[in-house]
């Protein structure tokens, strides 16, 4: 109800002045203020289902004493239609508060006070698929920058104060969403253009930090000469076998990938044990303690065959000069040995002749009929040479 000397108003129910009222469109001259209204008071004729009208021009404070309430409304108004961020847009339509007001304003209240704590999730982040069908993760905990000479920073293009380079992985994607702004007039389809263009842009931002975490974990970001030297370290099997495997780093971190790389190698040095025990046995030889005088033989012929004299010895003997490896061979003279090796003969072969021989000889001086029994697969030039050799040596004739 107004008063006509002070062109006051004050609520029909509990007389309190008033500045924002509410007016019955119904009932004449009518008017309450917001506590009654929101307890539904009535009074006279009036009812709670009459339609009402906000009389007011929206200058009263609503959540803080800076702020009216049109202009929260605007301000609303305005990040819905111009987008949030575009706070230049947004100051225009609000008129009264500049672009910086804008932002702190809708920040303090709308995002970090009371009203943002009860609206936004915790966990909100945009909900856009990998290629196989999972969310992206959040992005990756903040890392030191790598520390680099400034030489090396130089030849990777490396910014250690934004732990950024020059040139990153898909160094176009930005191109993706540099045009794209979403606006009240858009169409569904429109819309869901654009949001397609966002969601690629954030899935190739997502595998260029993990391709840099990859590399900062297994210490790829290093310059020509540091990556010289750190491969230097291991030998070439080594190596290959890091060069060979490299691809799965991308699944494992630092530590894990190194005990991969461990196990690899020692499973390719017990297959290199397997395959030398299994050449051993294949020779007769059955001991361990055997093995290592079994090697130093093999290494004496190697010598021995890399210092001869090659120009006096002909063809026959060139090709037939490898000695056949065998326990036996340690009970051999140095002359049997080269004989074994020129008729290609195993030592154990040889020695089964020759006790056959001496026996034969033996009985044939005492005065008894014997026939030596020599092997049937001999050739001719075989016997030859060995019948030469035990006539010479005294044990045949």
């Amino acid at each position: 109800m107004a008063d006509d000397d002070a062109q006051r108003y004050h609520c029909c129910y509990c007389g309190c002045d008033i500045t924002l009222r509410l007016k019955c469109a119904i009932c004449s001259d009518f008017d309450l203020c917001l506590q009654c209204f929101a307890a539904g008071c009535v009074a006279k004729n009036h009812k709670q289902d009459h339609p009402y009208q906000l009389i007011d021009e929206g200058s009263f404070p609503l959540l803080v004493e800076d702020w009216g309430a049109i202009e929260e409304v605007l301000l609303l108004d305005a990040v819905e239609q111009d987008g949030f961020g575009n706070w230049e847009d947004i100051a225009a339509h609000v008129v009264t508060k500049t672009a910086r007001e804008s932002k702190d304003h809708y920040s303090d209240l709308y995002i970090n006070g009371t009203i943002g704590e009860g609206t936004i999730p915790s966990n909100h982040h945009a909900a856009v698929l990998e290629h196989h069908g999972g969310e992206i993760p959040p992005s990756p905990p903040n890392y030191t920058p790598v520390k680099l000479e400034h030489v090396e920073q130089q030849e990777l293009g490396y910014m250690p104060l934004r732990d950024d380079f020059e040139r990153e992985y898909d160094n176009d994607s930005e191109t993706l969403v540099s045009g794209v702004s979403i606006t009240a007039e858009d169409d569904d389809t429109e819309k869901a253009l654009k949001l397609a263009h966002i969601g690629m842009y954030i899935r190739k931002t997502a595998e260029r930090e993990k391709r840099k975490v990859i590399a900062k974990q297994h210490n790829l970001i290093a310059g020509k000469q540091r990556q010289s030297a750190y491969k230097r370290k291991f030998g070439k099997e080594e190596r290959e076998l890091r060069a060979k495997y490299k691809v799965l780093a991308r699944l494992l971190d630092a530590e894990d990938y190194e005990k991969l790389v461990a196990s690899l190698k020692k499973e390719k040095q017990l297959k290199q044990r397997i395959k030398e025990l299994t050449r051993y046995r294949k020779s007769g030889i059955t001991l361990l303690d055997e093995c290592a005088e079994y090697e130093l033989l093999r290494q004496e012929q190697e010598r021995n065959q890399k210092d001869g004299d090659h120009n006096t010895q002909n063809s026959e003997d060139s090709s037939d000069q490898e000695l056949v490896l065998d326990p036996g061979l340690t009970l051999l003279s140095q002359a049997e040995r080269k004989l074994c090796g020129s008729v290609s003969m195993k030592p154990r072969d040889y020695l089964s002749m020759k006790t056959e021989m001496i026996k034969h000889t033996a009985l044939k001086r005492s005065g008894y009929q014997s026939q030596p029994r020599l092997p049937k697969t001999l050739t001719a030039t075989q016997r030859s040479r060995l019948m030469q050799f035990f006539t010479k040596s005294g044990w045949a004739g």
